[in-house]
């Protein structure tokens, strides 16, 4: 696992750099579902639990779980919590990816577990707009990320243009 920034608190930051307030509780398994939500359910209890739930609720995603078992549900999905339990396991970057390009998810996702600041740009073109972010400065790691590069090589779920396409309409021109 990597280093994270010991002295920093988690915060929670949105893709434009703002901090966010977290109204929402991850329940255990254990846990009752009732009136005071909004609540965060595991995989595989939003599996077996949403066919009869009414309302939004998000959906706890770990490495491994089949992101389109959701699909059925994603009218009542307003959160989708894409956990990184270590920043060497990337199918959580595939997950937002598959929500948005595939299943055209149109609510939050958010990352969290041991998010670092140097992932946040491909996390942004994966589709991420929320980040449990653990570093000093998660304004600034936010503006970083969106001013590192200036073009991009392929396309994403972000509305970046890349770069072989501005270059024929360059030619084009």
């Amino acid at each position: 696992m990597s280093q994270l920034n010991s002295s920093a608190t988690p915060t929670l930051i949105a893709k434009d750099g703002t901090r966010i307030l977290d109204g929402w509780a991850l329940l255990n398994d254990e846990d009752v579902v009732g009136a005071d939500g909004p609540y965060v359910l595991g995989f595989e209890r939003a599996l077996t639990e949403l066919p009869g739930l009414n309302g939004k609720y998000g959906v706890r995603v770990n490495p491994g779980d089949d992101i389109r078992l959701l699909t059925p549900y994603m009218e009542k999905i307003a959160l989708v919590e894409v956990n990184f339990p270590g920043y060497r396991d990337g199918r959580g970057y595939s997950n937002a990816r598959i929500l948005r390009s595939d299943l055209n998810y149109q609510g939050e996702i958010r990352a969290v577990g041991d998010v670092l600041r140097d992932q946040l740009f491909l996390m942004l073109r994966c589709g991420f707009n929320e980040f449990v972010l653990k570093d000093a400065d998660p304004e600034g790691a936010i503006k970083a990320a969106t001013d590192r590069f200036e073009n991009a090589y392929q396309t994403a779920a972000d509305a970046r243009q890349p770069i072989w396409a501005l270059r024929q309409k360059l030619t084009e021109a």
